[in-house]
């Protein structure tokens, strides 16, 4: 096996474009790309925090993207996608508020003792580049780096509680098999819609093929007016307000620089031409999910239960226009994603010092 160094996601463009479409992805290049885009959009707010290092970046003294990629005879075999931190740590690529629920090394479809191979041959690169630590944050404890870590040192930091949808049978068994009190308030509020004479609606894009006609102009549209309620949320409930997080929260995210993009998707459920709530986030066609790190509710809505139904109209819709059967709701066990039928699973955070691997 053969191990190739890339100093950013845009020169390892080709190799984890094949590498997603023919393994086993935890996130997408796109994904990939708008967080290294977001970084360098941001820079100014992080030279606030961070001036040495931001202007270190800015000269290109320090390159704070890199990528490993293992070939073996039939190709690529493993991409490893690391961001610097401020602290000079490397962890696997995620964004700097930490909105990024999945990340890992990018598998090609191999045997296990082959993917382990893999592994071993990037952490030696690594650790032969002086790299000392890698640290996973949000971790599935499926995922194929988490069983290769089985009996390996490695120091486990933290566990975080996330839920996901799964509706397997179709969205009407799903909303059968959903608790008594949950039933009753879905009929509830969907009596109250009809006697207040509301008009309700989804609206649906997405640019990987699931069903509806909208274009991206539109889609980009919907989501200027979408975003105003998640900037209002933000504001009420963790007091982000100001024009630093507006511009960040509609325009400096990684989520706001690929959202309408590759493999994402924006779903609002509409009350009355209103937004009455909306989600964001990306299809994970290797998991066949919806991922789902943005969510928000119209407080002007609330008595109408406008995240609950939004999501289960979206099922329908994935029923009856993908093979998606997951939405993930992501970090968090709040009450109403367990109401809404949710499995918990966990995620961890995880470092690795490179040199200790057998």
């Amino acid at each position: 096996m053969t191990v190739e160094r890339y100093n950013s996601i845009r020169e390892a463009e080709n190799l984890l474009r094949e590498t997603e479409g023919n393994g086993y992805a935890s996130q997408t290049f796109g994904v990939l790309r708008s967080v290294e885009r977001s970084f360098w959009r941001c820079l100014p707010y992080k030279a606030i925090r961070h001036p040495c290092f931001a202007v270190s970046c800015a000269l290109g003294w320090i390159r704070p993207f890199r990528v490993y990629a293992v070939r073996d005879m039939r190709g690529v075999a493993l991409c490893a996608p690391l961001h610097r931190d401020e602290d000079g740590t490397w962890t696997v690529v995620s964004d700097d508020i930490n909105e990024l629920d999945y990340v890992d090394f990018l598998y090609a479809k191999r045997t296990p003792s082959e993917l382990k191979a893999a592994f071993r041959a990037a952490m030696s690169r690594m650790a032969g580049d002086g790299i000392v630590n890698v640290t996973w944050r949000y971790l599935a404890e499926d995922s194929i780096t988490a069983d290769l870590l089985n009996g390996w040192p490695h120091q486990m930091i933290q566990r975080i509680q996330n839920v996901r949808v799964d509706f397997p049978d179709g969205a009407d068994a799903h909303a059968c098999s959903l608790g008594r009190n949950t039933r009753g308030n879905i009929r509830k509020t969907r009596n109250r819609l009809r006697r207040d004479g509301r008009r309700t609606s989804l609206a649906f894009y997405s640019n990987v093929g699931i069903g509806g006609d909208m274009k991206a102009h539109e889609a980009s549209v919907l989501l200027r007016r979408c975003r105003e309620i998640y900037v209002a949320r933000q504001k009420s409930r963790y007091g982000h307000s100001g024009w630093m997080a507006r511009l960040f929260f509609c325009h400096g995210s990684y989520i706001a620089l690929s959202i309408p993009g590759d493999y994402s998707f924006v779903a609002a459920f509409e009350i009355d031409g209103g937004i009455g709530a909306y989600m964001e986030g990306y299809v994970n066609l290797s998991r066949k999910a919806l991922e789902v790190p943005r969510i928000a509710i119209n407080d002007t809505f609330k008595r109408y239960s406008p995240g609950l139904l939004l999501v289960l109209e979206t099922l329908r819709w994935l029923e009856a226009n993908s093979a998606i059967r997951t939405i993930d709701l992501c970090r968090g066990d709040e009450r109403y994603k367990l109401e809404l039928g949710g499995t918990s699973y966990v995620t961890r955070t995880v470092c690795v010092k490179t040199e200790e691997l057998p």
